[in-house]
C-alpha cells in the first residue's frame, strides 16, 4: 500500500479573499457609509439650529458626544494596550496582580469629573428655561387638537381679541416667541428640532414652551411628538419665520375681510356653498364664525393642506375637500363618533349620488375660493 503525504504548506485556494482583506473592506465600507450618510440633510435636523435656544441645546450635544468618544477611545486604546501586552507567550508566566489604589482612584475621580463638566452646562440651560418672557415678546398658545394645531395670538385680533390661524405658525426673526401649550383632547406633543426641543401639550394642563428667539428667515418643520391616535403620523405643521415687516404684513390681513369675490364667479359660487356646508365648523375673518374646525383666514397663503400633510395645490385642495378620509384616517362621525369632538368634517364628494353631499362641480367651486384667499 501506498501513501501520499503532502509536505508543501500551502493552503489549498478557496477562491475567497484572505480574512484580513474581507475585514478591510468591510470597515471601509462601513465608513464611506457613515460619511455619505453625515452630508445627508433632513428638514427635522437638529444638527442645524436656526434659533438660541436650539443652538444651547446642539452646544451641549455635541459637548457630550465629544465627550463620550474621548472616553470610549480612551478605555479602546487601554484594552487593546493590555490585550496586547499581556497576552499569553510560551515561557511568560502573567504577573498576579491583586489591586492598584491609584488605577481605581483613577477611573473613580474621571468619570465624576465627566459628569460634573457635562451636568453644570445642562443645570444651566434648565435653569435659563424657567426664566420670565422678554417685555416685547411674541406671545402665542397652541392648541393641540386630534389631529391638527390651533395658533391663537393674544391681543392680536380684530378689537384687541386673538388672531387664530391652524397649521402654520407665523413668527417674526430675532424676537422672542413665548407659546403656552394647550390640549383639546388627548395628549399632544410640540416639536419643531431647528428651532426648540419637544414639550407635551396636556389636556387640562397649560404648559410652557422653552422661549426662543429664531435667528434666520425661513420655513421650518414641526410635527406632534407623542401618540395621540390613528393619524398621529400625519398631524404635522410648519413654522414661518418672516421679517418684521412682512409678519406684520400678515398680522393685518389676517385681520381684514377678504375681498367679495367677482359675481358670476367660481370663487363666489364658492363662497355660497362654503356659508352652507363650511361655515358652521370653520372660520374665515368677515365671512364666518366657526369654532370646531380649523380657522381657514389666508387658506390660499398657506403652503400646505391636511396638517402640513400636502402641499397645497388645486388638485391636493380638491381631493381633501371631497374625501378628506382617503388622505387621513379621520373616523367617520357617523360610523365612530370621537368623544370630547362635537363635529368632524364629512365626505363630501365620492362619485355616489346615495352618499355625496356636494357636486363636483360645488367641490370645483369650493376649492377656488379657499385658494383665492390671500394676503392684501
Amino acid at each position: 500500500m501506498t501513501i501520499n503525504i503532502r509536505t508543501d504548506s500551502a493552503a489549498p485556494r478557496t477562491g475567497r479573499a484572505p480574512t484580513s482583506l474581507r475585514f478591510a473592506a468591510a470597515a471601509l465600507a462601513a465608513v464611506a457609509l457613515a460619511a455619505l450618510l453625515a452630508a445627508c440633510d433632513t428638514p427635522q435636523t437638529t444638527f442645524e439650529p436656526r434659533s438660541d435656544a436650539a443652538q444651547r441645546v446642539h452646544t451641549i450635544y455635541i459637548f457630550v458626544i465629544v465627550a463620550a468618544s474621548i472616553v470610549g477611545f480612551l478605555v479602546l486604546a487601554a484594552m487593546a494596550y493590555i490585550l496586547v501586552k499581556y497576552r499569553e507567550r510560551p515561557g511568560r508566566v502573567p504577573q498576579q496582580i491583586h489591586g492598584n489604589n491609584t488605577l481605581e482612584i483613577t477611573w473613580t475621580v474621571v468619570p465624576i469629573l465627566i459628569l460634573v463638566a457635562i451636568a453644570v452646562p445642562t443645570i444651566i440651560w434648565i435653569a435659563g428655561t424657567t426664566q420670565p418672557a422678554d417685555d416685547d415678546a411674541l406671545h402665542v398658545t397652541a392648541v393641540g387638537h386630534q389631529w391638527w394645531f390651533e395658533f391663537r395670538y393674544p391681543g392680536l385680533g380684530p378689537d384687541g381679541g386673538d388672531l387664530v390661524t391652524a397649521n402654520e405658525l407665523r413668527i417674526p426673526v430675532g424676537r422672542q416667541v413665548a407659546i403656552t401649550l394647550e390640549a383639546k383632547d388627548v395628549i399632544h406633543s410640540f416639536w419643531v428640532p431647528r428651532l426648540v426641543g419637544k414639550t407635551d401639550m396636556v389636556p387640562n394642563r397649560v404648559n410652557q414652551l422653552e422661549k426662543f428667539k429664531a435667528t434666520e428667515i425661513g420655513e421650518f418643520y414641526g410635527q406632534c411628538a407623542e401618540f395621540c391616535g390613528s393619524a398621529h403620523a400625519l398631524m404635522r405643521f410648519r413654522v414661518h419665520v418672516d421679517s418684521h415687516a412682512d409678519f406684520d404684513r400678515w398680522v393685518a390681513s389676517m385681520n381684514a375681510p377678504p375681498e367679495a369675490p367677482a359675481v358670476g364667479s367660481a370663487e363666489e359660487g364658492g363662497l355660497r356653498v362654503f356659508r352652507a356646508q363650511c361655515a358652521t365648523c370653520h372660520t374665515i375673518q368677515g365671512v364666518s364664525e366657526g369654532a370646531d374646525g380649523p380657522n381657514l383666514t389666508l387658506f390660499g397663503d398657506r403652503a400646505t393642506v391636511g396638517a402640513g400633510i400636502l402641499p397645497s395645490t388645486t388638485a391636493n385642495v380638491k381631493e381633501w375637500v371631497s374625501d378628506v378620509r382617503a388622505l387621513k384616517p379621520i373616523p367617520d362621525p357617523r360610523e365612530v363618533p370621537i368623544e370630547g369632538v362635537s363635529r368632524v368634517m364629512p365626505t363630501f364628494y365620492v362619485e355616489d349620488p346615495d352618499k355625496d353631499l356636494l357636486t363636483e362641480a360645488q367641490v370645483d367651486q369650493v376649492t377656488a375660493y379657499l385658494q383665492s384667499l390671500r394676503l392684501r
